[in-house]
């Protein structure tokens, strides 16, 4: 294996993946500023419940091939034609048993018997069934650069252009839906052509025995998944049943609006830490060090986030979705107090995803799912906004209990990064101040707009001085950030190891 520590091998990957990540959040709040002001909230919502069910479906549709084959030490061609058809015919399957069964799932999420989004949605399942196995290859290989291209791509011209084309010609919900089938077809296109995967299998026999090899580990991640999809997703489910599709759509834009910077850090985190800690698995002191110093590089981020958002959400959802979604202010500021757990708990599952633990994960996972439920329904009597609180405590609960599971790779794992997370405090001190004072002395002019952005920039000098000042205390993460300038300036291509 090529020397070097952990990090050092994944910062590059890291980098690039960030920077799809974020590419895609902006183009998604893009797409958001404009469909709130072309959208009802009761279209967003009937466009959200369609996406519950479909997402499900298209967990199950792939039994975690991908995954599996980054996972893998070895893998040989059979083994990934295999896997691709697999794939591809469990989502044709499953396309077909969700085309069929659509009147009776759209009343169990609250839309009309005839309503279409389901039945469109089987396309964009399908097209994720092709895609996901040369994404597995992309992220085995480490090729994150070129993956970045493909989502702006899927996320820009792709979403936006057909979806805000759709509403502004006013064909509602269905346009959130062709936006979402165009984004698969860019994703499924581009993925086939960087990987290339050898897509013609020895034969049903031999083909079952590589899949059969896949399934052991895949079939656990599908479970780890499903059980995540109940998590994140029963809240909505919740609001759909209880308050209707209106309140699911404020709800949905409150959440996405935290989804955003949550997904940006943990999600470019993760694409990063899987497959390199994978390579690595068996070694507990290296996979301890970058467990720490992702998880301080994503408090560096998150902390001052999180404060910024709970000071400035009257102004983010008035310049982001407009005068008609005041009701979202509220649930997000609730949202943005868990910033940070909601995007750090993807570190564990990487962790978990790496060492084989897929099935310790999976019933932790679906523990997360309950306490989503619990939460969620005894919040409702409270509307939307005691959604939200149940839906955050569940947050906060598991990100302690994956922390606790991920303990067991190295000894004092767990007590070094609730350490970690202390030095992180000042940083939040003092941001909420400035931001504090900034609002006061701005908010009374009456400009939206001049506020966010004068807070903002207010609250990230702040937060970078915090740094600089104790950069003591940060040397890991400076060093971290002085090696990827480094690794830039001497290579244009990333160091994959052998």
């Amino acid at each position: 294996m090529a020397g070097g520590s952990l990090t050092a091998r994944t910062i590059r990957g890291f980098a690039w993946a960030f920077t799809g990540t974020v590419s895609q959040a902006v183009l998604q709040i893009v797409s958001m500023v404009l469909l709130a002001r072309l959208l009802t909230p009761g279209e967003f919502g009937a466009a959200a419940a369609a996406t519950l069910v479909a997402g499900l479906t298209q967990l199950v549709s792939q039994l975690g091939v991908g995954p599996a084959l980054v996972q893998r030490r070895t893998l040989t061609d059979q083994e990934v034609s295999a896997a691709f058809a697999f794939s591809v015919a469990l989502s044709l399957l499953l396309g077909l048993g969700l085309h069929l069964a659509a009147p009776a799932l759209n009343a169990l999420v609250g839309l009309p018997p005839d309503s279409v989004l389901l039945r469109l949605l089987t396309a964009a399942l399908l097209l994720q069934g092709i895609a996901a196995v040369p994404l597995g290859l992309l992220q085995r290989h480490l090729r994150f650069r070129e993956m970045a291209v493909v989502d702006v791509l899927a996320f820009g011209p792709a979403t936006i252009g057909v979806s805000v084309l759709l509403a502004a010609q006013g064909h509602g919900a269905v346009s959130i839906v062709w936006g979402q089938i165009a984004a698969a077809l860019v994703t499924a296109t581009g993925y086939l052509w960087l990987a290339r995967p050898p897509v013609r299998p020895a034969g049903p026999a031999a083909t079952w025995r590589s899949v059969r090899a896949l399934v052991g580990f895949g079939s656990g991640y599908s479970l780890s998944q499903v059980g995540n999809w109940f998590a994140l997703n029963s809240d909505n489910f919740i609001v759909a049943t209880v308050l209707g599709p209106a309140p699911l759509g404020v709800y949905n834009r409150a959440y996405g609006l935290l989804s955003q910077p949550a997904n940006v850090i943990g999600s470019a985190v993760d694409k990063a830490l899987f497959p390199a800690m994978s390579k690595v698995r068996d070694d507990g002191a290296r996979l301890r060090t970058a467990y720490v110093r992702a998880a301080s590089l994503v408090a560096l981020v998150t902390v001052p986030a999180s404060v910024l958002l709970c000071v400035l959400a009257p102004e983010v959802v008035t310049v982001l979705l407009g005068d008609g979604w005041s009701a979202a202010v509220v649930p997000l500021q609730v949202f943005a107090v868990v910033l940070l757990p909601r995007a750090s708990y993807k570190i564990s599952g990487s962790l978990t995803r790496a060492t084989g633990a897929v099935y310790r994960g999976a019933w932790r996972q679906w523990m997360y799912a309950a306490e989503v439920v619990v939460g969620c329904a005894i919040g409702a009597r409270w509307g939307v906004t005691g959604v939200a609180v149940g839906a955050s405590v569940a947050i906060v609960l598991h990100f302690l209990v994956m922390l606790r599971f991920s303990g067991r790779v190295a000894e004092g794992l767990v007590g070094t990064v609730l350490r970690m997370y202390l030095k992180h405090i000042p940083s939040a001190v003092v941001v909420l101040l400035v931001c504090g004072g900034v609002v006061a002395l701005v908010r009374p002019l009456g400009s939206a707009a001049l506020t966010l952005a004068l807070t903002g920039l207010a609250g990230a000098v702040a937060a970078a001085g915090v740094v600089l000042l104790l950069r003591r205390w940060f040397a890991d993460e400076l060093g971290v950030f002085a090696n990827l300038r480094r690794r830039g300036a001497g290579s244009s291509t990333a160091t994959v190891p052998a």
